[in-house]
């Protein structure tokens, strides 16, 4: 699928034309009158719809596409890059069956600038065309429009072809997120995952190390195996290494939770949504596929990605609750509960990217039941040190297009996980779960280190279709990875 940007005379035949369409009857001014009418009457035919609300006129008049898909785009006072982004998506999506090959969007870029709105919907096309059923054996049950080309439809004459760049990478780096979530736990193993790092990391030119089970022994990674100890399955530390600036040291750090199953271990969760603890991996999937869409950009600076990787499950080795180890940062640690494992992986990959020189670290989990309760499904938790930096990576969220809200982390959670017989504990009771996660990740963050906590438990799955995405896996906290990176880079 190829985008370009063209000017109104430059459109040409088109199989379809997606349009927004705001409140009012207001339409993009470089629509053309024919089009401007049967728009006109498409609303006119179906009344207000609710916000992103795509209707499909066929037509074939003189003037007007044989497609017309018609997007509600809400009051335009109220335009953003996220809605760009999903009136995008929508307008795409309603083409999955059809033929459509060549496709025009028009470029509404009023309060945005037309570099936004053009990454924004070139991501929200990209985002749209990804689906889960792969494993599906009727190949029509899968079925998306053959799409060939994207024009860009635009009065503007800035040069829209790095935007254009930065929002296929972006775009698909989401994609990629989502399709290693997606993937059954048989079929995303830790060693199953660190070969998808391997492919990344080969066609971007990023350096990989995959330590296994003896190495992270010999380094002393006790907390991060001791949930490794029930599976089968060998545990895989991936460790990518992106040089844009070469030099010495890394101006930033992602760490991602790769849990590719989460039974819970000893401490076993209910039957009930246990499948969707597939993703438990998304974290890692997050900074994996983050940190090849920027050695794709060719962003000028250096970071590392972490993804500590292994399944959850009980068994005859499993670690018991009660049993204590000794953690990469020399911190004993307790296991109250074998399902609050996120958090015994994350303290050995924080450590590790420490250890690395790292001193801005992010890390990326779906650590807490806790964080659902407190935010729903719209808002991923943020939580770090200093509030400079929490601010810092919130406003990279923004601008990307992810939400991340604010947590406390204050010294009395950093209490409450407190062990009677260690230095910390990993369960310290359900009020305030978020931050007490928090605060245990937050126990081998060094003197010196920028750090944030981003808790997508929250935002990882949905059981909802949205505009960008299908029921499932969402991707989240892609688009801020990356953004946070140029931003470093840029520092």
């Amino acid at each position: 699928m190829k985008f370009r940007a063209v000017r109104p005379s430059e459109v040409g035949e088109v199989d379809a034309l997606i349009v927004p369409a705001f409140e009012g009857g207001e339409s993009p001014a470089l629509i053309s009158r024919p089009v401007r009418n049967a728009i006109d009457r498409v609303r006119r035919e179906l009344g207000r719809h609710k916000l992103y609300t795509a209707t499909t006129h066929v037509g074939g008049e003189r003037g007007v596409p044989a497609r017309l898909v018609v997007v509600d785009a809400g009051d335009s006072a109220e335009w953003s890059a996220e809605r760009a982004r999903n009136v995008a998506a929508a307008g795409v999506k309603s083409l999955w069956r059809s033929t459509a090959k060549r496709v025009a969007i028009v470029l509404h870029s009023d309060g945005i600038g037309a570099e936004r709105a053009a990454q924004a919907t070139v991501e929200g096309a990209i985002n749209s065309m990804w689906r889960p059923e792969v494993h599906r054996s009727v190949a029509a049950e899968r079925r998306l429009p053959p799409l060939a080309t994207v024009a860009l439809v635009t009065a503007e004459r800035a040069d829209l072809r790095a935007a254009i760049r930065r929002g296929e990478a972006v775009g698909e780096a989401v994609n990629v997120c989502r399709r290693l979530s997606n993937e059954p736990a048989n079929k995303m193993t830790p060693s199953i995952l660190a070969e998808e790092a391997r492919a990344i990391a080969k066609e971007r030119g990023i350096d990989i190390e995959v330590l296994d089970r003896k190495k992270c022994q010999q380094l002393g990674m006790r907390s991060y195996l001791s949930v490794a100890q029930g599976s089968h399955e060998e545990p895989r530390f991936i460790v990518m290494r992106y040089r844009g600036r070469g030099g010495r040291g890394y101006d930033v750090a992602f760490v991602g939770k790769g849990i590719t199953f989460d039974s819970g271990g000893i401490s076993i969760k209910p039957a009930e949504g246990m499948h969707h603890m597939k993703a438990d991996m998304t974290g890692a999937a997050a900074v994996i596929a983050a940190i090849g869409a920027v050695a794709r950009l060719g962003v000028k600076g250096n970071v590392l990605a972490i993804a500590p990787c292994t399944e959850n499950l009980p068994g005859g080795g499993a670690t018991k609750p009660g049993d204590v180890f000794t953690s990469m940062s020399g911190r004993t640690v307790e296991v109250i509960n074998t399902d609050a494992e996120g958090r015994l992986v994350l303290v050995d990959g924080v450590t590790y990217a420490q250890r690395e020189g790292a001193r801005r670290v992010v890390d990326v989990a779906t650590l807490t039941g806790a964080i659902q309760v407190a935010l729903g499904h719209h808002f991923t938790g943020l939580f770090g040190r200093p509030d400079a930096f929490v601010e810092e990576v919130r406003a990279a969220g923004a601008a990307a297009g992810d939400r991340l809200w604010p947590m406390p982390l204050t010294d009395e959670y950093r209490e409450e996980i407190r062990s009677e017989i260690a230095d910390i504990v990993n369960s310290a009771g359900r009020e305030g779960g978020a931050s007490k996660g928090a605060a245990f990740i937050d126990a081998v963050v060094e003197e010196g280190t920028e750090w944030a906590h981003l808790d997508i438990a929250s935002t990882y799955w949905s059981d909802k279709d949205r505009p960008q995405a299908p029921k499932g896996p969402q991707g989240p906290a892609v688009r801020t990875l990356i953004e946070l990176a140029a931003r470093a880079a840029r520092e």
